[in-house]
């Protein structure tokens, strides 16, 4: 009996799978962990990526960091980040393809985790460390083109054309920034506005004469247009100190060219006007930067004014007044002769800085008047009025807020010619994540 008990095969598998079991049962719990892991690296992506994702959306409407930061936390937040987790906001990236790259956010996150079955390893840490990293931004192009822009977040309305204004652009649209309920508004029986389409974050209120060409209606609850210029630098008072100070009344008729240099821009043709400046005779202007500190800028019924590559520049609360009856031929930027302006105002015609009191600034049209370039007032009110048509073949407007008034007419051709690497004025941009 003893002899068949111990020849007997019976059992034997038992035997194999008692052996291997703790091998098998390793593995799968390996698995499983690696699996784990997998899965942790999947949800903190998923955290990345909105993070990344809701900034850059944020980062349309605002240059201010801490609160595009706050809206990557409080997405990430509100998408699984657990307070023990690492993450890092970078406004632009620090690292890939991507560094440095306006209006593009990068998120990294990590997470450690404990070990278990892989602890038994030697030589390995107690935990790991699972990390994910996400790059968004708005991508240039993707919007649709603008030739009109209210900045102002709040204004109501932010973009108003009334009485019997008509505004009339070819190939472009309008953008309003504003949230209020009347982000842009039309207002009178014989108002007319036509373009190509109406962007608005708020609401708007609109009659018979609105004409949109590339879209059904005007497009509401829109996200931001961005401010294409928000990182265009703006010469201080302590920048402009060392030019000589020239009166309001500097510049008569015939021609005048701008003699002195400010030290950051050594190519850059300058001329300073203290208190000022008023025009009132036919004059040319010489390609260069005019600042203006303080005071208005008057150019009255009676002048002619004729300049290529020429940028006005309105510091410390001066003000635009263009009178009905002036001839304006001007051009901020060159497109047979870029070398001429190299700076970073090339293709800016008139703009004003951004602190202080806001102001509000006046045009009045003449028919015979040719204006191409960028106006820029981001803080600014911007007023166009008189009974005059103009026709300004290359312009774009961007101003905190914007208002056609009594007769006004606006008619743009076209946007204007742009240095090489300045920004397109765009709505409707597409946010993606690239990295």
């Amino acid at each position: 009996m003893l002899r068949r008990f111990l020849t007997s095969e019976k059992g034997a598998t038992a035997v194999y799978f008692a052996l291997l079991a703790p091998v098998l049962i390793g593995f799968a719990g390996l698995g499983s962990e690696a699996g784990l892991w997998l899965v942790t690296e999947r949800k903190l992506q998923h955290v990345s990526d909105l993070a990344a994702y809701s900034a850059a959306t944020r980062g349309i409407s605002t240059n201010d960091t801490a609160v595009i930061r706050a809206s990557a936390e409080a997405r990430a937040q509100s998408s699984g980040l657990r307070a023990t987790d690492t993450m890092v906001i970078n406004i632009p990236p620090a690292t890939g393809p991507n560094a440095g790259r306006p209006g593009f956010v990068e998120v990294t996150v990590e997470r450690t985790v404990s070990r278990y079955l892989t602890a038994i390893f030697p030589g390995q840490d107690e935990t790991v460390t699972i990390g994910t990293r996400a790059v968004a931004g708005a991508i240039p192009g993707s919007g649709e083109p603008v030739c009109m822009l209210a900045l102002s977040p709040a204004a109501n309305p932010a973009f108003q054309v009334g009485g019997s204004g008509l505004v009339n652009v070819v190939g472009c649209g309008f953008a309003s920034n504003s949230n209020a309920d009347t982000s842009f508004e039309m207002q009178g029986a014989k108002v007319e506005v036509t373009g190509s389409c109406l962007y608005a974050v708020g609401g708007v209120d609109v009659t018979d004469g609105l004409t949109l060409t590339d879209c059904d209606e005007p497009q509401l609850l829109q996200r931001p247009a961005p401010d294409p210029y928000a990182n265009l630098p703006m010469p201080t008072s302590a920048d402009v100190a060392s030019l000589t100070r020239l009166s309001s009344s500097a510049i008569g008729a015939g021609t005048f060219t701008p003699s002195e240099y400010l030290l950051a821009y050594p190519d850059l043709p300058v001329a300073l006007f203290d208190g000022g400046l008023t025009l009132n005779d036919t004059t040319t202007l010489s390609a260069g930067l005019y600042i203006i500190d303080g005071g208005t800028f008057r150019i009255n019924s009676k002048a002619e004014l004729t300049g290529t590559g020429v940028t006005f520049y309105l510091m410390n609360g001066a003000k635009l007044v263009v009178n009905g009856g002036a001839d304006l031929d001007l051009t901020a930027y060159d497109p047979l002769d870029p070398g001429v302006r190299p700076d970073p105002f090339a293709g800016i015609l008139f703009f004003s800085d951004r602190s202080g009191a806001s102001v509000s600034h006046s045009m009045s049209g003449n028919s015979d008047s040719a204006i191409n370039g960028v106006i820029y007032f981001p803080s600014d009110t911007l007023t166009y009025t008189g009974d005059s048509s103009s026709s300004y073949p290359c312009l774009q407007i961007i101003a905190g807020v914007l208002e056609v008034s009594g007769n006004g007419t606006v008619t743009i051709g076209c946007q204007p010619n742009r240095p090489p690497g300045a920004p397109p004025v765009e709505a409707a941009l597409r946010v993606q994540l690239i990295e």
